[in-house]
């Protein structure tokens, strides 16, 4: 994608997609509590803790910062525009946070029919307001790049992932009665590789070769999504029509994903800039996403080989791939964002520092290495949990907190930085009117 195509003029305030990333370090300083307070599990990828554990990761800390940074990636690749920002952020926010909780409640909670169906419900309201604001602005947009393109089908993702999650949660409180199994993993399918994989096929395609200045992803790139989104559609439908026959054919899904982990791995080779932290975020991120795939195979075709195989492919996909990625872009996109803004505001010479100003890379660093380690934390859990629960807890604890401090420290720049400016514009608004 060219960078000339990018439309900074239609990026929204900076608080709107801000305040996505404030509430995901938030959701993860709850996934901490929740697994220092939590009962010990077994590794089973059905008990109670751990599948609020998860929701808690997929929706409240990965789920808050694609969504803030789809907002941002909207406006400036595809040029949708939020002209209502406030009106927008009280759609889409409050559902989806309350949304978050009531779910997750419900989760921890036996499996409360009446929470789940909350939970399901807010979140189903905030997904279909974002997708009414994306999918009106990508209808009337002129862009037709790879990564607007790659919006409109990620997008696509997130309302089949979402829909099926309702299905579920009527399911469980027995007001619907679809094959429960088949649909668990379609849902599974379209949130872990119809959104998240896709959003990140997408994303990657101005990101890489834009601050880690790669090569241009090949043309061919394109057509991965399409692909992807069309084979978990035919996945999707044979798992809820001949379910036996479906599972043995789940592996397929794996090859586009295989084929996005090489070509990233070829672009990061590529890369003239391999010392950003961002770099070091893609490689892990691809990493993991490339051990999950022979796990995924092997818990398919041999389940009864360890109980902890489904929990590693979950913590590595989620944990690993989606969290390396969210927490390399927070550092690279956070500080753009302020930057950006005040840059419009015309500082006078010197108040405005560069992007590394607001968060440094030796910071960001820093908390890719602690993540590192919380990664190892957490495949030792899936195996022995009695043993690694508290030290889990402590490390998630200890990231949440690092990454809200630096935040803030960066949220408090940018407020002296911004006062700067607008005393400036005050005493010239003075200076004309004399």
């Amino acid at each position: 994608m060219s960078q000339a195509w990018l439309s900074y003029e239609a990026a929204p305030p900076p608080w709107l997609p801000g305040s996505f990333f404030a509430a995901s370090l938030s959701w993860l300083l709850v996934t901490g509590l929740t697994l220092l307070l939590g009962s010990t599990v077994m590794p089973n990828r059905f008990d109670p803790l751990i599948v609020t554990l998860t929701h808690l990761l997929a929706l409240g800390v990965l789920g808050n910062t694609m969504l803030g940074a789809l907002l941002q990636l909207l406006a400036v690749a595809a040029g949708v525009g939020t002209p209502r920002p406030h009106a927008l952020w009280w759609r889409t926010f409050p559902a989806w946070q309350a949304g978050v909780a009531s779910l997750c409640w419900g989760f921890s909670h036996g499996f409360s029919p009446l929470w789940l169906a909350i939970g399901a419900l807010l979140l189903c309201c905030a997904g279909l307001a974002l997708l009414w604001h994306a999918g009106y602005g990508l209808w009337r947009s002129p862009a037709r790049d790879a990564t607007s393109q790659g919006l409109r089908l990620a997008l696509a993702g997130l309302g089949l992932a979402l829909s099926q999650g309702l299905l579920l949660v009527l399911t469980l409180g027995g007001h619907i009665s679809p094959p429960f199994l088949p649909l668990l993993h379609s849902h599974v399918l379209w949130a872990g590789l119809g959104w998240l994989l896709a959003l990140l096929l997408a994303v990657s395609q101005t990101v890489m070769p834009m601050f880690l200045v790669t090569p241009a992803f090949p043309s061919r790139t394109r057509w991965l999504i399409p692909s992807l989104l069309a084979l978990l559609a035919g996945l999707s439908l044979l798992l809820l029509w001949q379910p036996s026959t479906a599972e043995w054919l789940l592996v397929l899904a794996c090859i586009p994903a295989a084929c996005f982990a090489i070509l990233t791995l070829h672009q990061l080779r590529a890369s003239r800039r391999r010392q950003d932290p961002l770099w070091r975020s893609w490689l892990l991120a691809t990493l993991c996403l490339l051990l999950t795939l022979p796990l995924a195979i092997a818990g398919l075709y041999l389940p009864a080989a360890s109980s902890s195989l489904p929990l590693w492919c979950g913590v590595l996909w989620l944990g690993g791939m989606g969290l390396a990625a969210v927490l390399g872009m927070l550092g690279k996109i956070a500080p753009f964002l302020a930057w950006l803004h005040l840059q419009r505001l015309q500082p006078p010479r010197g108040a405005l520092p560069r992007t590394h100003g607001f968060l440094s890379e030796q910071t960001v660093a820093r908390l890719t290495g602690l993540h590192a380690g919380w990664l190892l934390l957490a495949l030792a859990w899936c195996r022995w949990p009695a043993i690694w629960q508290t030290p889990l807890a402590i490390c998630t604890l200890l990231l949440a907190g690092a990454a809200a401090w630096h935040g803030w420290k960066l949220w408090q720049l940018y407020r002296q930085v911004r006062a700067v400016c607008l005393a400036r514009h005050t005493d010239s608004t003075l200076s004309t009117s004399r």
